[in-house]
């Protein structure tokens, strides 16, 4: 019942929960049973390829909201509350980092050489003494 439930949950408080068993006795058993382990890890893979898909829906198909106002829902000349599709771009753009990060990744770079950085100052000081003279 705790593999059933941690693959639908993702969560394993909420599994244990699921399940009427301690966190303890889950933790023990998965130290003890590599069989358990290994379904451990693959229910928590399944929920989470359930949270990606979730977040490709949302982000490629939208999801209907009602649309309001100050006044609250807005409804049509039908009487029906009018709807409108919203998409996430944060999830589109996290997917793509995700799937195509040589080319969605963030590009900034440092460089940490500080030996050339402090050779720029040290010739930046000699010149800069050398305008003074």
């Amino acid at each position: 019942m705790f593999i059933e439930a941690l693959r639908n949950c993702g969560n394993i408080t909420e599994a244990c929960r699921s399940a009427d068993v301690s966190r303890d006795w889950a933790y023990d058993k998965r130290k003890a049973d590599p069989a358990f382990a290994a379904q451990w890890e693959e229910a928590l893979e399944i929920a989470v390829d359930s949270l990606e898909g979730e977040a490709w829906r949302r982000g490629r198909d939208g999801t209907e909201e009602y649309i309001t106002s100050k006044d609250g829902i807005v409804y049509g000349a039908d009487g029906r509350p009018v709807m409108q599709r919203k998409y996430s771009d944060t999830l589109m753009v996290l997917l793509l980092k995700a799937h195509r990060p040589e080319k969605f990744k963030d590009r900034a770079q440092i460089d940490h050489n500080v030996g050339d950085l402090a050779a720029l100052m040290d010739a930046a000081r000699k010149r800069a003494r050398g305008s003074e003279s």
